[in-house]
């Protein structure tokens, strides 16, 4: 790694800490793995990490990204989690708010300043989490 590539790291990873200090929210994922037996998928019991520190972001201006059925059915928010360079997210993580349930559907490539994970959530609103 060169030095101006090195600063370049610092200078990003000091801009993702503010950028999530200033809307924080503290989440304890828990994670969980999934198997196919018999040609049904089952999800392994879920093992929670260490609380850590993100800030989420509402794709949309309110969350919404499809609204419910007619008949008031659920709604869909999508959202995307940023960390700190060394946060630990994976695919099938969660987190609970209530009844509501915040499932990570994808993973962002490694860029070593930040972690961005985005996922889905279903509900009457997007619960503060």
């Amino acid at each position: 790694m060169t030095l101006s590539s090195t600063l370049e790291l610092v200078i990003h990873r000091k801009g993702t800490t503010r950028f999530i200090a200033a809307d924080p929210t503290q989440i304890t994922l828990l994670h969980r793995t999934e198997e196919i037996i018999d040609g049904t998928k089952r999800f392994n019991d879920a093992v929670a990490r260490m609380p850590q520190t993100f800030k989420v972001i509402w794709q949309g201006d309110n969350g919404v990204v499809r609204e419910g059925t007619p008949d008031g059915g659920v709604r869909r928010f999508d959202f995307v989690l940023v960390g700190e360079y060394d946060a630990t997210v994976a695919i099938n993580d969660f987190w609970k708010v209530g009844e509501q349930t915040f499932v990570i559907r994808y993973v962002y490539p490694d860029n070593g300043y930040e972690v961005k994970a985005g996922g889905v959530s279903h509900g009457a609103s997007p619960t503060p989490a």
